[in-house]
């Protein structure tokens, strides 16, 4: 099967698109973007027809795909619209801040004969991967405790979009923690209980920048979810205990996986293969567009970590 894709939105995440769909044999064909030069640059790359909105390169008959990379506020009519005209769709995170938008789209990809998946590329990174097989296995036992740490010296962010709430509808605990809560499921299980706090150091902003979210399955296993912009060092990576044993993946080592069981007091590692997963991702909607595979991250997965994260904002309101 000879896909074709568009690319909806031609900011920096795009182009980790192409490079996934590149990796895929899959020929970019439209591309769009309210800024003309950054589709011009776009379509330099790719050899793509530049349209001047979503809904013109969804109409054009180009394409049989397209990533929805604009931001959050705007992600829900093209979605549907694409997904009405039997378009496939792979949007970025977070799906969009308002829960009622998610569920809008979650009832267009169950009415649509198209295929919808988020973007929760983490999900498909081999050491991810690996990690699930090691917990499914039961060679750390019954998991007791996760940690997913995304923290970074971001102070960029400031004066970018990510940090007005108009645009977002959140700060990092959306944007980036929404990759962790989809971790946390993925690996552990569904949530029952969440809390979290949440604080603003940016000067001149109305969203967080620092935050914490604690998850809690129904079987006990509990999670602390930490995203900030304004460490002064970065840190990321994963840590899952169990009452057998512990594992941890550092994303700077991304060659390794490090477990140490009871009674051990070196680490072993395991080799996997680094990645960024946009590769990876892609991949796995082509196998599920050809019938080959069924789509693992759908768009119930994202309403889910929408629903977690606002239940957390609510709770912060109060």
């Amino acid at each position: 099967m000879s896909l074709r894709a568009g690319i909806i939105g031609c900011g920096g995440i795009a182009n980790a698109h192409v490079d996934g769909y590149k990796s895929n044999n899959i020929q970019v064909t439209a591309v769009t973007d309210v800024s003309h030069e950054a589709a011009v640059k776009m379509a330099e790359i790719t050899g793509a027809k530049i349209f001047k909105d979503a809904d013109s390169l969804i109409k054009s008959g180009l394409v049989d795909m397209v990533s929805i990379c604009i931001t959050p506020v705007a992600h829900e009519e093209p979605a549907i619209q694409a997904l009405q005209h039997g378009i496939h769709v792979l949007m970025e995170k977070p799906q969009t801040h308002i829960l009622e938008a998610a569920r809008n789209i979650a009832d267009a990809a169950a009415k649509s004969k198209a295929l919808f998946m988020i973007a929760f590329r983490h999900r498909f990174l081999p050491a991810i991967v690996k990690l699930k097989a090691i917990i499914q296995a039961g060679e750390i036992g019954k998991i007791v405790f996760f940690q997913n740490i995304f923290c970074g010296p971001a102070f960029y962010m400031k004066d970018k979009w990510f940090s007005k709430k108009a645009i977002t509808g959140g700060g990092c605990m959306l944007d980036t923690s929404s990759h962790s809560v989809d971790l946390f499921r993925f690996l552990i299980g569904e949530a029952s209980e969440q809390h979290g706090l949440m604080n603003k150091n940016f000067a001149g902003t109305d969203v967080e920048d620092a935050s914490i979210i604690t998850l809690k399955t129904e079987n006990g296993a509990i999670g602390s979810l930490i995203a900030t912009w304004v460490a002064g060092a970065g840190i990321a990576e994963i840590t899952v205990m169990g009452d057998k044993g512990m594992v941890r993946y550092d994303y700077a080592k991304p060659e390794n996986i490090n477990i140490r069981k009871n009674g051990e007091t070196e680490w072993t590692s395991e080799l996997v293969k680094p990645s960024n997963g946009f590769a990876e991702e892609i991949a796995h909607l082509v196998s599920a567009i050809e019938g080959k595979a069924k789509i693992t991250c759908t768009a119930q997965d994202s309403v889910r970590c929408i629903e977690i994260i606002n239940s957390v904002y609510q709770e912060n309101k109060a």
